[in-house]
This record gives C-alpha cells, sequence and structure tokens, in this order.
C-alpha cells in the first residue's frame, strides 16, 4: 500500500486497454457538462485534484474470484448510456487496476480528451431511439476568453472551457481540447498554437493543462492510493469504507451495492431495464432510486430506502421475483407512453407505483377506458401532489387498497382509492372546488397538460406531438398589441395572467401548432379550423376575451365534472 502518482494519459491508456475497470457497486457517471468544464479550469490553474483508491491486482485473482467489472464510459449519452459489462476472463496483461475512488473524475477525462457528451434534445416528438435527437457536444478551449473576460459579468460569466457541437464550434474561435494528447511535447504544441496566432495567456492555459496531463509527479493529475495483496471482498470492503461517510457516495449508491450483493447479474440487469425503460416514447427518467423502491413495493416491503429494508430476504425476494418485476416495468413504460406522459409532463414519478402494482398482481390496461383511468389517477395525485408529502405512506396506503382488490379479474379505477385519507386529510376524491382552482389557477405548463390528457381522450398522444396552444395567441396580449383596446391597466394584467390559463388553451397537433402560432383566433376559425369546447354564437374578438374566456370555462368544468363523476 502507498501513495503514488501516474500520469492522466497513462490512466487514459489504461482505460482505453481495459486494464483499469470499475467494481459492480460503483454508482454510474453523473457528472453534467459544467461539472467536467469545472474539472479543466481547476487543471488550467494548478488546483491539486485529490486523490482515488486503486485496488492493483492480477490476472490470476480476477480469472480465480470472477468479480463483476466494467468498463469506463468514453462517449456518454445523456438518460441512455451506462457502463459495458466486463470479460469474464482475463489473460492479456498482467496488472489491472480496479478503482474503487475516482471513477468520476477519470470517466470525466475519458470523455474529454477520448470521446464527446451527448444531451436529448428536449420537447415532443425527440426519440431517444433517434439518433437526431441527440447532440454530440465535444470539450473546447475559449481561444478569445482572457480577451473577453474583461468585459464579462457575474450573471454572464465567459467560460474557458465549454462543450460545443461541431456547427457551434464553427461560430467562433475554439481549441479542440483532445487535440492536445496529439502533440509529443511542449514545443509541437507551442509551434501549433502559433500558427494559429493563439495569444499568450491562452498558449499558458494550454500548455499547463497539457504539462499536467502528462506529468508523473505531485504536479500531475492523478495522485492515487494504491492496495495491493487484497481479494475482491476485502477491496470492496475498504471502498464500503471509505465511501460511507457520505463524502463520497450518496445514500443510495450504498443502498443499490447492498441490493446487488451476491447477485452476479444485478447491477447488469437494472441498468439494463432503466435503459429500456428511459428509451421509450420521447423518455424518462427513471432512476435506480426509483427501481429499487419500487421492488420495495411490488415484494410488500417497507417501502422507505434504507439499508434494513433490504435484508437478504427482502434481496432474495427481489431477485427471485426479478422476471416479474421486469415485465411489469415494461408494461408500465408502455401505458405511460399510451397516455401521453413523458419526463417532461410527468411531476411525479412515485405516482406510477400503484398502477405498477396493479399490474405486477395480474391487471391489464388493455383498452381505452382503463388508460382513461390510468390518467385519472395521475391527473388527481399530481395536481393535488400525493406522493409528493409523506410519500412513503401514501405508497403504503394505496398499496394496501390495491391489496384488498382483486386486481387480476376487476378494472383498474380511481375508486378503488376512494377510502384512502393520507397525512393532513388528503384524499384522492376530486371536488368541484378543486375543479374551479385548476381552471383559475393552473398555467400552462405540466399541470395544465395532464388535465389537457382528460379532456382530450381521443387524442393519439403517443403517435403523435401534440403542443398546449393558446387559442386567443399568447403575442395577443403583450402590450404593443392591446393598447388599441382601450383597457385598463388592471385589465390587461388580468388578461395577461388568463391567457395562460385552462380556458385559453387547447391540444394542437405540432406542425398544426406551429402554423397557427400568432394567428389571431378569429381568423384561424375563418380559415375553417375549428377549437373543441367552443362555446357557440359569441364572439372570438380579442375584445370580447372575458366572455369567451367565460363561457368556454363553463364547458370545460362541465366536461371535467362529469369526468370525475360529479355532473
Amino acid at each position: 500500500m502507498g501513495f503514488l502518482d501516474m500520469s492522466a494519459i497513462k490512466a487514459l491508456n489504461f482505460i482505453k486497454h481495459k486494464t483499469m475497470l470499475l467494481p459492480d457497486i460503483q454508482r454510474e457517471f453523473v457528472w453534467e457538462m459544467s461539472d467536467i468544464e469545472k474539472l479543466f479550469e481547476s487543471i488550467a490553474d494548478g488546483y491539486p485534484l485529490g486523490f482515488c483508491i486503486f485496488w492493483k491486482t492480477t490476472r490470476k485473482v480476477l480469472n480465480e474470484e470472477q468479480p463483476n467489472l466494467y468498463y469506463f464510459v468514453t462517449n456518454f449519452e445523456h438518460w441512455k448510456t451506462k457502463n459495458e459489462k466486463g470479460s469474464d476472463t482475463y489473460g492479456e496483461e498482467a496488472d489491472y487496476y480496479i478503482v474503487l475512488d475516482g471513477q468520476q473524475r477519470l470517466t470525466a477525462l475519458n470523455i474529454a480528451l477520448y470521446g464527446y457528451y451527448s444531451e436529448k434534445k428536449r420537447g415532443k416528438g425527440y426519440l431517444s431511439s433517434n439518433p437526431k435527437s441527440w447532440v454530440k457536444r465535444k470539450l473546447y478551449y475559449n481561444l478569445d476568453f482572457h480577451k473577453d473576460s474583461l468585459n464579462t459579468n457575474d450573471e454572464n460569466p465567459i467560460k474557458r472551457f465549454l462543450f460545443l457541437s461541431d456547427d457551434e464550434a464553427k461560430n467562433g474561435n475554439y481549441y479542440l481540447v483532445s487535440d492536445l494528447i496529439r502533440k509529443k511535447d511542449d514545443w509541437e504544441l507551442k509551434d501549433s498554437l502559433d500558427l494559429l496566432n493563439v495569444d499568450r495567456e491562452s498558449q499558458k492555459d494550454l500548455v499547463r493543462v497539457f504539462d499536467r496531463l502528462n506529468d508523473e509527479t505531485s504536479n500531475g493529475v492523478i495522485h492515487y492510493y494504491e492496495i495491493n495483496n487484497a481479494s475482491y471482498d476485502e477491496a470492496l470492503d475498504i471502498f464500503v469504507r471509505v465511501n460511507s461517510t457520505g463524502r463520497k457516495l450518496s445514500k443510495s449508491d450504498l443502498l443499490f451495492s447492498t441490493l446487488i450483493d451476491n447477485w452476479k447479474e444485478g447491477r447488469e440487469s437494472i441498468d439494463t431495464l432503466i435503459l429500456s425503460m428511459n428509451s421509450k416514447g420521447d423518455g424518462f427518467n427513471f432512476t435506480r432510486d426509483y427501481l429499487m423502491r419500487l421492488a420495495l413495493v411490488l415484494t410488500d416491503k417497507d417501502t422507505k430506502l434504507k439499508i434494513e429494508a433490504f435484508n437478504r430476504k427482502a434481496r432474495d425476494e427481489i431477485k427471485t421475483n426479478w422476471q416479474r418485476i421486469d415485465k411489469t416495468c415494461e408494461t408500465l413504460t408502455d401505458l405511460l407512453v399510451s397516455i401521453g406522459m413523458s419526463n417532461e409532463n410527468l411531476t411525479s414519478y412515485n405516482a406510477t407505483m400503484p398502477l405498477a402494482y396493479y399490474i405486477f398482481n395480474g391487471g391489464k390496461f388493455d383498452n381505452e377506458v382503463s388508460g382513461n383511468e390510468a390518467r385519472k389517477f395521475l391527473a388527481v395525485s399530481m395536481t393535488k401532489g400525493l406522493f409528493g408529502v409523506a410519500s412513503d405512506q401514501s405508497l403504503t396506503s394505496t398499496r394496501k387498497a390495491l391489496q384488498d382488490y382483486d386486481c387480476h379479474k376487476k378494472p383498474f379505477t380511481l375508486d378503488i382509492f376512494k377510502s384512502v385519507v393520507l397525512t393532513g386529510g388528503r384524499t384522492f376524491t376530486i371536488s368541484e372546488t378543486d375543479i374551479d382552482y385548476w381552471l383559475d389557477n393552473f398555467e400552462k405548463g405540466r399541470m395544465t397538460y395532464i388535465i389537457l390528457c382528460l379532456l382530450y381522450p381521443h387524442y393519439k398522444l403517443s403517435r403523435e406531438a401534440f403542443h398546449q396552444d393558446h387559442c386567443h395567441p399568447w403575442v395577443s396580449f403583450e402590450p404593443k398589441n392591446i393598447k388599441s383596446l382601450g383597457l385598463s391597466t388592471e385589465k390587461e394584467e388580468d388578461w395577461r395572467h388568463k391567457r395562460n390559463l385552462l380556458p385559453n388553451l387547447q391540444f394542437l397537433e405540432g406542425d398544426e401548432n406551429e402554423h397557427k402560432n400568432k394567428t389571431p383566433l378569429k381568423k384561424w376559425i375563418e380559415e375553417g379550423n375549428s377549437i373543441e369546447y367552443m362555446p357557440s354564437d359569441i364572439s372570438v374578438e380579442l375584445i370580447d376575451f372575458d366572455n369567451f374566456f367565460n363561457e368556454r370555462r363553463t364547458l370545460i368544468k362541465n366536461k371535467l365534472m362529469e369526468i370525475f363523476d360529479l355532473a
């Protein structure tokens, strides 16, 4: 054992040749692009970066003990990438490094110098399975940083290192950071920078980064504590002790390591399922935490995410039922897609767990009626925040209601939960007061989306991209467009508030919404178009907005009263 130094380039070479690997209880890569940018800021400024912990072992030990090991990520796609499973046999190199601490930093270096960071475009219609939905970005150095930093401000600071797409990089003065590792030495780097007419301060930054990446002394980037002559179990014991302070790993990371203890396929099975769920439809953001808690819910265990919940009996039961859990999760996600849900509009992932419990126990959502009941359940849960406060009690209480219900034979309905009373007297029942609150307070966003899903049940939200559209266009209420109507200041402000409320919102298919855009409602209707819940025989001139708003509010309220059996 002892403290040692290694150049970052050498460590990344080990990663490239797959002789530096990760143990299965390591969490996935969680850094954002901004974290990697800040790492390179620190390297350029000469700051120390802390220590890593490596278990140095041999192919003989790995082949005998057969641990679950994983390769590092090089190309990272947000919500999609997972570490690739390592080999079952090791026969090439004599020595291997298993990273017990330092994975995030090493992965960040690997992405910045050998790969890219990719994020999915936001919005409806960008499927994870479509390569065109992803924007690939590489790390660049801003060659105008020192010149422009004189004019920067706290609210909009100029970045020295930043991730850019190819098109973005062409529109500025940037240096691709990965080009540094293609230089033999300082002289070759300086010569290339001179040819680019790079200013002296930027040259200093890039040379310092180059030197520190290649340095094998304490001025370099990788300082590590090496563990030798240990078994895999002994190495993992050190890993848990080092990280149990909460300084490095979160509680959920340690819970995950507890869940997959002695479950060889555990990490691979769980991460594969999460990747599959998140790639469906317009994308979701299911996490390990969600799946761990859901496993407890489905197997009738304590729903609190704590070490005691994952005792040996619970772990064995989750492992035994994994195939059913996996199928349930896939079916649940397909249901969510079919009723128009995605990460963009799902405000409570916990609220989906009772739906999963119903499926797990033989229930089916195989027709339009059952799909609409699932929508109603999510609408009530999300608009009333039923799974946000005291979520463990909410999960336990809804599960108890389903335990007393024959899921295999009876259809899913909101009425299953009519007797459930949660903390603070909250219930799953909807009153006229609730509906009035929705109509008068919810502005365009996630809450109005789920209510519009109820109002437009015949729309195939899983097949087409439907947008929330303003009946009277948003822009019509801007000061320059509304002044000519001669309204009081108070009335103008009232209308600007009302324009974003449900009585002035509708669903429009994406292309149709782009076509409508700023078109006044009167002109839109004169062109042969129509809107649902349209009051008859009333003016659609903007000056008569109050009347339109109130009449359409009445129609929408009556429909919601009917949906929730209040009419």
